[in-house]
């Protein structure tokens, strides 16, 4: 199966790339200059060929925010930083941990990082609003193909458009793409809850009728990505039904499977596990710029004596977010659970710099120099930039060790979620014993003891151990009406906490904040009369 990163270089790349830099342009450069070429937009959404060259220009634009390095990487990470399984530390993400940035309309946070997803998110609905249009109209279009552009335009924007509710509740949909004739057209109202979910379930039952299960290339939408989504969907709306049929059918299809707990996140992530994953390959036109995500995760443990930055211990990092005590304990609860073991997460570093190594410590022992102190901030600030757990989940294992940029592939949906999904929607049709059997393949899969009894709480836990910091935690928390509760609870540590000299987050917590603020930026360029969402007025 070839990579996605492959086609990109061999599909008339030429043409790929002046159709981002159109993409990327201002609002002013879009209405004020000339195309210097005759062959960019009437050859993207006239021609077949240019169709699809426009298809694979959708993944370089979802790429965009996880390698966009403003803020020192912050963009992708805000909702993990924002949750209840990790400690922001330091740096820029920390900020939006402490609720200092991306809680209220004029923080610079909001009009940073929190305005990046809207923007992300809408354009890349206008292009694929775009190609869909172009795609029904094109007469000479064979039907096979047209089917397949328009599924992979659409999952896309399904994809964009559920993201877009989830953050942002009062968000507007379209279907048209913008033109120098609506340019100007500026929506009034939100979009009815109805009306966007049943663009939902429209755009992602027709991709899951027209895709495959196995894509030519890795890294494009599939059958199985489009049924895990429709199944998201489905767990937003309660319709338990849709997706326990949806998530059965992705388990026994025979295409998806767990694969071992070590092979989830290593080398390009193409096995029968991963569903979606964002793409990246170094020195490759099409393949992307660096991320850093790894870099934020990993403790800054070459700063204690004794030790150097390497692979086994997980490269560089800076230690600005981590995990926090409440995931450490929900992964220590099994002693034989092994994705603490050098596999989704690091939990011990290992001495390996002779030269440097303290007096009574061996090569290869783990660092223990720091405690995790209640009140000495000096002391925990040391614990947590150097010995805190970490998190091995984007780590490129090819690069050097002390490079912080990698263009390791990042897991966006894979089946072990599809089980999860599973387990809760058989709970909710007190189907008892599928959701024992789903839950307990993921349990089984870590090593740790399967479970006779199943609750919400526990699938929640379950969640936390197996997908924590690939981004569906916050979405889970608010659908399962549990956002508040859980970050009132577990959210940062509370030495961490209480060290804030604008104040306990935790006191800070609003239940309004389930949904981000609009960017006053965006406000602006909608209605007069357009919503902004409760609690930011």
């Amino acid at each position: 199966m070839k990579n996605i990163n492959v086609y990109l270089l061999n599909k008339r790349w030429f043409t790929l790339l002046l159709t981002l830099v159109l993409f990327s342009s201002c609002e002013d450069d879009f209405l004020g200059d000339k195309l210097r070429s005759d062959t960019s937009v009437d050859f993207l959404y006239s021609t077949p060929e240019g169709l699809e060259s426009a298809v694979v220009g959708l993944y370089s634009l979802n790429r965009e925010i996880y390698q966009d390095l403003s803020l020192n990487g912050t963009y992708p990470l805000i909702l993990q930083a924002k949750g209840d399984l990790g400690v922001g530390i330091t740096g820029e993400v920390s900020l939006y941990s402490r609720l200092l940035w991306g809680a209220s309309l004029g923080d610079y946070g909001t009009t940073s990082g929190i305005n990046a997803h809207w923007v992300h998110h809408y354009r890349i609905v206008d292009r694929c609003n775009a190609i869909i249009k172009s795609a029904e109209t094109i007469t000479d279009l064979e039907v096979g193909r047209k089917n397949q552009i328009l599924a992979e335009a659409k999952a896309m924007r399904a994809n964009s458009y559920f993201t877009l509710y989830r953050l942002f509740n009062n968000i507007f949909i379209t279907t048209e793409p913008t033109t120098p004739e609506n340019a100007f057209d500026v929506p009034q109202d939100k979009s009815s809850v109805e009306e966007i979910f049943a663009l939902l379930r429209s755009d992602l039952d027709f991709a899951i009728e027209n895709l495959d299960y196995n894509p030519e290339q890795f890294g494009r939408w599939g059958q199985g990505a489009a049924r895990h989504l429709r199944a998201k969907v489905a767990m937003w709306e309660e319709d338990w039904t849709e997706a326990a049929a949806q998530t059965d059918a992705i388990i026994t299809s025979g295409n998806h499977a767990l694969v071992a707990t070590e092979d989830v996140f290593a080398d390009e992530l193409n096995h029968s596990e991963t569903l979606l994953a964002i793409n990246f390959e170094r020195e490759t036109i099409g393949g992307g710029n660096p991320h850093i995500m790894n870099w934020n995760m990993i403790s800054a443990y070459s700063d204690a004596p004794g030790l150097i930055q390497s692979v086994e211990n997980g490269g560089a990092g800076a230690g600005f977010i981590s995990l926090n005590q409440y995931t450490i304990d929900l992964l220590n609860e099994d002693p034989n659970d092994n994705r603490k073991n050098n596999t989704y997460y690091i939990f011990e570093y290992a001495y390996n710099d002779e030269p440097g190594i303290p007096a009574g410590k061996q090569i290869g022992e783990p660092l223990d120099l720091y405690e995790n102190s209640d009140t000495d901030q000096n002391e925990f600030m040391l614990y947590y930039r150097r010995q805190n757990p970490g998190i091995l989940k984007f780590f490129d294992e090819n690069v050097e060790p002390t490079d912080r940029n990698h263009f390791k592939n990042i897991m966006i949906y894979r089946s072990a979620e599809t089980y999860l999904i599973g387990a809760e929607a058989h709970m909710m049709l007190n189907n008892t014993s599928k959701a024992l059997e789903y839950i307990n393949a993921v349990r089984e899969r870590a090593n740790t003891e399967p479970i006779a009894s199943i609750d919400l709480e526990t699938i929640l836990e379950e969640r936390a151990r197996e997908l924590a910091f690939e981004g569906q935690r916050w979405f889970t928390l608010k659908r399962t009406g549990k956002l508040f509760e859980y970050l009132s609870d577990h959210m940062n540590n509370d030495n961490m906490n209480e060290s804030y000299p604008e104040g306990n987050p935790k006191t800070l917590l609003r239940e309004y904040m389930k949904n981000w603020p609009i960017p006053q930026q965006q406000m602006d360029l909608l209605g007069p009369s357009y919503p902004q969402n409760d609690g930011y007025n």
